[in-house]
């Protein structure tokens, strides 16, 4: 609530004016003399026994004019409520994760809150973090296992691009790993945008072993398109642990080696002019996403305004009823002759 004319308030010093004269009376010390009839003596009015209704309507017809006036004085000064709102002015730029879910992702090397998990749910787990953090930002998904497809084009409606990322499983675009036709994919959906930054990140913990296209032809690509590509590389080539399910139904962890390319994503990333990061578990991985943020930076602009609303429409009401309550009274119940 504020008051948009609130020197209106001045008005109030006049209320003294608005008491009945037996009220103000007791407020001042009466003279010698003040208050009385001439007789043969004088005879002090102040101590000749008053009714209740005497008493009263002092009382009541001050308080209904002071009412009165203190309302009339708070909707002259203009009481306003507002909702306040916010709006970000900010220079988006277009992203592409291309993610691994090859079988090799289902490696169980990671943890979550002291749980073990696969490299896919920790992967998972971050890149939402990475989009919540993307508030401007229109961001596309694209998956690769054998082959590459799009799972969710360039969008703001980042609700619908989590839940996709969400349904995201292991094996579901093949066991083997295609960098380069992942890459070709996400070139293909952002060169058709209109954008003055253009940015895929890349997600794999293998080795290009599938697909038409080589991972540094299609770099090669991306710096035509001006295109940064910035590369992230999960584990290393050393040995992982796997789930392998027992004749008995139960399941082991069975070390394997790892088939890591460190070489070929550096090369990815410095021909697009990206940045190579390598992450070994959850912790790194949250990081490797922060500096990518930073490096991706927006320019936001926040302006905050409010919607104010006059609400000095209930204080006339009350205003005017308690003067029309004062006139009733003034002249029926506590009607003066002189």
């Amino acid at each position: 609530m504020r008051f948009e004319s609130p020197w209106a308030f001045l008005l109030l010093l006049f209320i003294p004016f608005f008491l009945d004269g037996a009220i103000r009376s007791r407020f001042r010390k009466p003279k010698d003399g003040a208050g009385a009839i001439r007789f043969s003596s004088p005879v002090d009015i102040f101590a000749i026994p008053r009714s209740r209704r005497t008493v009263c309507r002092a009382k009541v017809l001050s308080a209904l004019k002071l009412l009165s006036f203190v309302m009339f004085t708070i909707a002259l000064a203009r009481p306003q409520s507002g909702n306040q709102f916010s709006e970000i002015e900010a220079s988006g730029r277009d992203i592409i994760l291309a993610l691994d879910v090859s079988g090799s992702m289902q490696a169980l090397d990671f943890f979550l809150q002291d749980e073990r998990v696969d490299r896919l749910t920790a992967l998972k787990f971050v890149v939402k973090e990475f989009i919540k953090a993307r508030v401007a930002d229109r961001i596309g998904l694209v998956v690769f296992g054998d082959q590459a497809f799009t799972q969710c084009p360039l969008t703001l409606d980042h609700d619908i691009l989590n839940a996709f990322v969400d349904s995201m499983e292991i094996g579901m675009a093949g066991q083997g790993t295609a960098i380069g036709s992942a890459l070709a994919i996400a070139l293909k959906q952002i060169k058709e945008i209109e954008s003055n930054s253009r940015t895929v990140v890349l997600v794999t913990d293998g080795k290009n072993n599938s697909g038409a296209i080589s991972p540094l032809e299609a770099a090669k690509i991306a710096k035509e398109l001006n295109t940064k590509v910035h590369a992230i590389g999960i584990g290393d080539s050393g040995y992982a642990p796997f789930p392998v399910r027992g004749i008995f139904g139960g399941t082991t962890l069975v070390d394997r080696k790892m088939e890591y390319d460190e070489e070929t994503l550096k090369k990815i990333a410095s021909t697009t002019e990206g940045e190579y990061f390598n992450a070994k578990n959850t912790e790194e991985l949250k990081r490797v996403y922060a500096e990518i943020d930073k490096l991706e930076v927006r320019d936001e602009k926040t302006f905050e305004y409010v919607d104010y609303r006059e609400r000095f429409f209930p204080f006339i009401v009350i205003g005017l009823l308690s003067f029309m309550t004062h006139l009733f009274l003034s002249a029926t119940v506590f009607l003066k002759i002189p």
